[in-house]
């Protein structure tokens, strides 16, 4: 079977300008590329520049409980979060604004708003000069006698949580509950002093702090995923968690390729495929296709947050056989002389 090789370049510089800016391109192609047998990504360039906190990938949640006086254990909840502005920061930088903005944005802390006596701990987010591990601390004065609080970090897929290098038996893994945003499974357990099956949840009044288990690697992201809803035929899976059995289980994805950022942070990343990711495509035309970049998280980025792009596509398309009009006009003559031939008819001799 002969193959020809059919190359596209694409510039993000050319996209159709959006009010969302999103890194999710549709593109016509003006003569159509015929018989695709199948494609990958032959290059990718980007320069290692981009926000490290992004539109869709800045929100902090935690979940704290509360036993008020005379409550006897008995414990109420409320979720809280801080929605931290797109940019990039360092790690210092980073704890430094989410302490700026989880007072602005959340005025009254209170888990119980009827409770006048409720003491608010205060948050402050530090990272240790040595081990560069994330620390928080609580500042809980003079809380009523006999009332008590708890705080757990909580997140699913994209919580801001791992990158401040926090594990996932420091956070509350939505993605890994039934119950989801429902944690009253959690004021049982407090409720006879027993939160040993969780330990996310720690003692406000008596720990006072929490450490990230790892280094925070918020200034270092790991890469961003190339997809295609065309140009994909279902032969690349990624994992998840599924939501109702909780079961580790892998899926086909739209994904075209994965680009690992290797360099220092405002160096070029060019990601040349030495063994190309190939997409078979079954001989497919192809008319228009669509193109996506993703976070490692599987969020569709914004061009005004990673910055421009240029990519190089291959295909391998079938070949059409070719006839010439010369070709093409000796073929049917000679046709036409065989068919208006007189009959030959052959005697059989006695």
């Amino acid at each position: 079977m002969a193959t020809r090789t059919r190359y596209l370049h694409l510039s993000s510089k050319h996209r159709l300008e959006t009010t969302t800016s999103k890194a999710d391109l549709k593109i016509h192609l003006h003569t159509p590329i015929k018989n695709v047998v199948r494609c990958a990504v032959k290059q990718f360039s980007l320069a290692n520049a981009g926000y490290n906190i992004r539109t869709g990938e800045n929100v902090l949640s935690w979940v704290e409980f509360y036993s008020a006086t005379g409550a006897s254990g008995t414990f109420n909840y409320k979720q809280f979060s801080v929605v931290i502005p797109v940019g990039y920061y360092t790690a210092v930088e980073l704890c430094a604004k989410i302490n700026t903005e989880i007072p602005i944005q959340n005025p009254d802390r209170r888990v119980d708003l009827t409770d006048a006596t409720e003491v608010v701990p205060t948050m402050t987010f530090t990272q240790n000069a040595t081990a560069y591990h994330i620390e928080l601390n609580f500042t809980y004065t003079s809380p009523p006698a006999g009332s008590e609080k708890f705080f757990a970090p909580m997140g699913d897929k994209i919580a801001l949580w791992r990158q401040l290098g926090f594990s996932d038996k420091q956070f509350i893994n939505i993605l890994k509950r039934k119950q989801k945003e429902q944690f009253e499974d959690i004021t049982d357990l407090l409720h006879i002093s027993n939160q040993e099956a969780y330990p996310q949840v720690v003692d406000v009044g008596f720990i006072g702090f929490v450490v990230g288990a790892f280094p925070a690697t918020i200034e270092s992201p790991v890469g961003i995923y190339l997809t295609s809803d065309v140009l994909t035929s279902g032969g690349t899976y990624e994992t998840r968690t599924n939501p109702d059995s909780l079961a580790l289980e892998a899926r086909p994805e739209a994904i075209l390729e994965f680009i690992q950022f290797n360099t220092d942070r405002y160096s070029y990343i060019h990601y040349n495929a030495q063994l190309p990711h190939y997409h078979h495509l079954n001989q497919t035309s192809l008319h228009d296709i669509d193109i996506q970049l993703k976070s490692e998280n599987g969020v569709v980025l914004n061009h005004d947050e990673i910055g421009e792009y240029n990519l190089v596509l291959v295909f391998e398309c079938l070949v059409e056989p070719e006839y010439s009009p010369e070709f093409i006009k000796a073929y049917n003559d000679e046709g036409y002389r065989m068919a208006h031939q007189p009959e030959r008819i052959i005697g059989l001799k006695n």
